[in-house]
């Protein structure tokens, strides 16, 4: 009988269930990660285009304070347009000008798949407010 359970034990016999079991959860962790990056990088996509429609916006002329603050919640709308609701959420859009600069930042947070995980986006664009000057 001794002879039976060493000859059972060295079988390779269920040796593929025990791999799966150690290797499958780490296969799922690097496609859960890479998908994560990609929604990562998807949300700092839609930061980026909305600061640059919301420097587009403020360019052409939004100089009083209600008109900036316009161009933040139109901003802000537009991210969600734009990323579907979900791509960047908690948007936050800040205009500050600096003399004859537009300095745009549109902070949020992209997608997640494991609650907590996903990191916070943060988008910068500056441009130059247009002006008209007469000619001398």
């Amino acid at each position: 009988m001794s002879a039976w359970i060493c000859k059972r034990l060295r079988a390779e016999t269920g040796a593929s269930s025990v791999e799966l079991l150690i290797f499958f959860p780490l296969l799922m962790l690097i496609i859960l990660v890479t998908v994560q990056v990609a929604l990562s990088w998807y949300g700092n996509e839609v930061a980026i285009a909305t600061a640059r429609e919301t420097a587009r916006v403020v360019r052409e002329g939004a100089a009083t304070q209600a008109e900036l603050a316009q161009a933040e919640a139109d901003g802000a709308q537009y991210a969600t347009r734009v990323g579907g609701g979900r791509a960047l959420t908690d948007v936050d859009v800040h205009i500050a000008l600096d003399g004859e600069q537009a300095r745009i930042i549109v902070t949020g947070t992209s997608m997640d798949i494991i609650a907590g995980l996903a990191p916070g986006i943060e988008a910068t664009v500056t441009a130059p407010i247009e002006t008209f000057r007469e000619d001398t």
